[in-house]
């Protein structure tokens, strides 16, 4: 007898103690999502971001010229950006995929892929936007009575 409560003593021990240490562990808080997208920003900044944004859009455009695009940068409400791409991560991702990002975007590989993204997206975003449209129209065709 004894030796069963020592067994239940030891494994109710065991149990209790994974518990409190899963909930000692959980630290996917609005505050430390808040923190880990400020630590983010801080590897990838919002005006970085957005120079690359604002040169490749204004270079597409009739009349672009860098003098156009650093107008718009000088425009740009840096921090009205930062606090909405804050609250966006932190309503979006757990801690553990913002430091996910953080630990990419500070390596050689991901710092390179960051500079490239709007290209691509500059590349797959017509394309995307041709086929959403052709697919709307054919439901819409498809289905006369949803026309509104």
């Amino acid at each position: 007898m004894r030796y069963a409560t020592s067994i239940t003593a030891l494994l109710l021990l065991v149990t209790t103690a994974g518990v409190a240490s899963a909930q000692g562990t959980n630290n996917d808080t609005d505050a430390n999502r808040r923190q880990a997208a400020k630590e983010y920003l801080e590897v990838q900044p919002v005006e970085k971001m957005m120079r690359s944004v604002v040169e490749k859009t204004s270079a597409r455009m009739p009349g672009g010229s860098k003098e156009r695009a650093q107008a718009v940068m000088d425009e740009l409400r840096y921090d009205t950006l930062r606090t909405a791409m804050i609250d966006a991560m932190a309503n979006t991702f757990t801690v553990e995929e913002i430091e996910a990002l953080t630990q990419f975007y500070s390596t050689p590989e991901g710092r390179s892929v960051m500079e490239k993204m709007s290209t691509y997206m500059a590349k797959v975003q017509p394309v995307m936007m041709k086929e959403v449209r052709r697919s709307m129209k054919q439901v819409m065709e498809a289905r006369p009575e949803q026309k509104q």
